[in-house]
């Protein structure tokens, strides 16, 4: 028994260990496993606002919401980069402005009611990003009851899911919006401008100086001759720090390889094109065979005599159709023309037109009411009253005249309606901008024109050719994997030519210099270390290994990096310091300007008509700070010496014009100039406040 009990007390002890490293476990696992996603969530986090951490996926829902709008008002399948960049941009400002703005406006208490919202939407005078839909483009009515008809059917869930989201995201930005002005005039119905204020503005708007200075140059003292320690150094750029903030940017430094063809791509352009001619002189459908063999599309132009080059021109011009020029060499690629045909054509055309808009409910009605048009217009309808009444181009306003133009300046289906026309016909023409029904005015005399047929062979590296300069581009980054090996290799591999700097590169640039689409390798540079050197990029036709020369982090720039620049200012302060004690030792016995730069063997210069919006002091060149002091001075004084920017200068005022005294019109006109610059820069000051206060943090250039 006696052991059975101590089985019991060993096991009870053992159990509750157990238990207890158990439950330690689960709150260690726990603690850890948000103390990991602590440490890793800046791998997924693309923000930073108030110390509230908006991870990269909440981004992507607002980048994608924007871009399906974008593709909806715009009819696209798909966008281009540009567009996506824009829209990235964008989604990013509206996203900071919602997190930084809404805690201000919950503090405020500043909202937008429902019945405001729809005052905004369709009152006396409905938002324009509504108003256009709605309004009769024949009376230019705003439409109350048809929007009225859309909002019920959209609640009801009766239109198009498109035109749903379509609409709803645009009332979504108004309200945004109209919340945004509300704290904005907050803000600028706070700032008021003082009669010291309003009296201060006018009198520096109209005070001015007439200026006599004398000035001696840092350069006057050799540099030896002043000595610069390190203590120097460090204690100015102690006392200074903030004027030598930076932003983030890196330099790098790259190496191109140019991916251009070989000599048997040459080869097997020039035999490709031999090896087609035979089919290509007995194709009866030139265009056809063009479009669907050659590098470039068929051309459709038609060409007088003379704008053909040279050869063309003499050997096709008076040729039957069908006959054979080539195969030649020009612009890099093998080709073959041929007379594909003879037309006689006008010049130029003089026509006017109707244009109906069309759109994806009405395109079919549009080409019966062009029929009716036509019918009437051949009825005796005066074709210029039609043309002001239904069409939609600018033209309308002359009667749809759109004077003489030559071919192809007119959109294909037009041109062809007007130039393979008679004169007086009448045309209906479908294209991209709508259903245009034309007149034929006027033609040019016939002339001789033809068409070429050109069967292209671009000359491009092959597959072959191009692993063969990646090949080469990954052997010299192999070989020299650190900085000074990557340098050094452009001297020793005759390089030099290929070697480029990109300095103060943006988080989120993606132009390299002549690269405008190298993002990855901006993108590489936000994330090595100074010195690495790159794997291999591809740009265009350009395999590209680069080496991040230095980084530079926002705040202010290390000491070592503006030594050189720090040294300058040192030595020109200490060189201030001797000409101040040379020029203070020759002013205490001189009582004139002149009399002092007789004693110092300067020359006296005079400046006119000085102003406080003044940053120039006459041929000084740019001196703020001593056309200040100028402005501060009382007339006739001899002021002490003034360190500027380019030496030491000595001031004496001749001549003050000063403001008259203000009439109680001209105050408050000089108030409300003063309150509308403190209520245009608050658009822009408040939200930038806003932003510093809540230390926001972008890595958008860990994503993109």
């Amino acid at each position: 028994m006696a052991i059975l009990e101590k089985l019991r007390v060993r096991a009870g002890l053992l159990l509750a260990i157990v238990i207890g490293l158990a439950l330690l476990a689960f709150v260690l696992s726990d603690f850890l496993d948000s103390g990991g996603s602590l440490f890793t969530r800046s791998k997924y986090e693309i923000a930073e606002v108030s110390g509230k951490s908006i991870p990269v996926n909440e981004y992507e829902i607002k980048v994608k919401e924007l871009e399906e709008i974008q593709k909806l008002q715009s009819g696209q399948m798909s966008l281009d980069e540009a567009t996506m960049d824009q829209i990235r941009n964008v989604t990013w400002e509206n996203m900071i402005q919602d997190l930084l703005l809404e805690k201000q406006y919950e503090k405020l208490g500043i909202d937008v009611s429902d019945d405001e919202l729809q005052d905004i939407i369709m009152g006396s005078n409905p938002h324009p990003a509504i108003a256009p839909s709605f309004t009769d483009p024949q009376t230019g009515i705003f439409s109350r009851q048809a929007f009225s008809d859309f909002i019920q059917r959209v609640h009801a869930d009766e239109v198009a899911p498109t035109d749903k989201k379509r609409y709803l995201f645009i009332e979504n930005e108004i309200y945004r919006q109209r919340k945004n002005e509300k704290y904005l005039n907050l803000i600028r119905k706070g700032l008021y401008a003082t009669k010291f204020e309003a009296t201060r503005q006018q009198d520096e708007n109209a005070r001015t100086a007439d200026v006599n200075f004398i000035v001696q140059h840092f350069n006057t003292i050799s540099d030896s001759a002043i000595k610069v320690t390190e203590q120097d150094i460090t204690k100015y750029y102690n006392e200074n720090k903030k004027q030598f903030n930076q932003t983030e940017s890196r330099d790098i430094r790259y190496v191109f390889f140019d991916i251009v063809p070989s000599q048997a791509d040459y080869k097997a352009a020039e035999q490709w094109i031999k090896d087609i001619q035979t089919d290509f002189e007995a194709a009866e459908d030139i265009k056809q065979f063009v479009t669907l063999e050659s590098d470039e599309p068929y051309d459709e132009k038609n060409y007088n005599e003379g704008e053909l080059p040279d050869t063309l021109n003499r050997l096709l011009f008076n040729a039957p159709v069908g006959t054979t020029y080539g195969p030649y060499f020009e612009d890099n690629a093998y080709r073959i023309s041929r007379l594909a045909a003879i037309n006689y054509l006008p010049d130029s055309v003089k026509a006017r037109h109707i244009l109906l808009q069309a759109t994806q409910q009405n395109a079919q009605a549009l080409f019966t009411m062009a029929d009716s048009l036509v019918k009437m217009i051949k009825g005796g309808a005066d074709f210029g009253v039609l043309a002001m009444t239904y069409s939609s181009d600018g033209s309308a306003q002359n009667g749809g005249d759109l004077g003489w133009f030559k071919e192809n300046e007119m959109v294909k289906p037009f041109n062809d309606s007007c130039f393979y026309g008679k004169k007086g016909d009448l045309k209906i023409a479908p294209t991209q901008y709508g259903i245009h029904v034309i007149e034929i005015l006027d033609q040019s005399r016939p002339s001789k024109q033809v068409q070429v047929g050109t069967l292209v062979k671009q000359v491009l590296p092959s597959e072959e050719t191009d692993h063969q300069f990646y090949m080469k581009a990954n052997e010299f980054a192999g070989k020299n994997d650190t900085y000074e090996s990557f340098v050094k290799a452009v001297e020793t591999e005759n390089l030099t030519a290929n070697f480029r700097s990109a300095n103060n590169l943006a988080p989120m640039d993606k132009r390299v210099n002549d690269f405008e689409s190298a993002r990855q390798l901006v993108s590489w540079a936000y994330k090595a270390e100074e010195k690495e050197v790159s794997s291999v990029y591809k740009f265009d036709n350009h395999y590209v290994v680069a080496t991040l020369e230095k980084i530079r982090e926002e705040g202010p720039a290390p000491l070592e990096d503006i030594r050189a620049e720090l040294e300058v200012k040192v030595r020109q302060l200490k060189k201030a310091e001797i000409i101040v004690a040379k020029i203070n030792e020759k002013k205490a016995s001189a009582t004139t300007i002149e009399a002092l730069a007789n004693e110092l063997g300067m020359q006296v210069q005079p400046v006119s008509g000085l102003r406080f919006s003044s940053s120039s002091l006459g041929n000084a060149g740019i001196e703020p700070k001593v056309v200040a002091a100028a402005l501060a001075l009382e007339k006739g004084v001899l002021s002490d010496p003034v360190v500027g920017e380019n030496g030491v200068y000595v001031l004496n005022v001749s001549n003050i014009t000063a403001p008259e005294a203000q009439t109680e019109d001209q105050l408050n006109l000089s108030r409300n100039y003063v309150e509308r610059n403190f209520a245009a820069r608050a658009n822009y000051y408040a939200f930038d406040a806003l932003k510093k206060l809540a230390e926001v943090k972008d890595n958008r250039r860990m994503f993109y």
